[in-house]
């Protein structure tokens, strides 16, 4: 059975590690560890390769690096998100294997892009610009809506 929440968002950080005139390549790489959900990410924003590549390049580093910092802040609120949702399970008719929200490094358009029923994508760096502390309503939300 797959976890509840995915967290892989540290794996979008390596980008640091790149120059920036590598950063599109290396997020094209990224997106392969979980090629469903983001082609399906993509073409939900209606985002073809040179959209990509320009939103990417967009990115500063000082944000990045800032939002890297703050990882560590959300481990608390994935908690939170975990026990709310195990919790209300059965009153809001879930079955918890049934769904799962991936924690990713994203393009930073919103903090959840629902992909299908089974699947939601957090972006953890419009994540970080909401709030982390709002993971778990965000979350709640979008397993009510099921």
């Amino acid at each position: 059975m797959k976890e509840l929440l995915i967290d892989k968002s540290q794996d979008f950080f390596l980008i640091l590690e790149k120059e920036k005139s590598e950063w599109a390549d290396f997020y094209f790489e990224y997106v392969k560890n979980a090629p469903y959900i983001f082609s399906s990410y993509h073409r939900i924003l209606n985002l073809d390769e040179d959209a990509i590549k320009k939103r990417i390049l967009s990115f500063e580093r000082r944000f990045l690096d800032k939002v890297f910092q703050s990882l560590s802040e959300i481990g608390p609120y994935k908690y939170e998100v975990a026990r709310a949702i195990v919790s209300k399970a059965d009153s809001m008719g879930l079955t918890i294997s049934d769904f799962h929200f991936y924690i990713v490094g994203g393009l930073d358009f919103g903090p959840v892009t629902v992909i299908d029923e089974q699947n939601t994508l957090i972006d953890v760096l419009a994540l970080y610009r909401a709030g982390f502390e709002n993971l778990e309503d965000l979350c709640v939300k979008i397993s009510m809506r099921r």
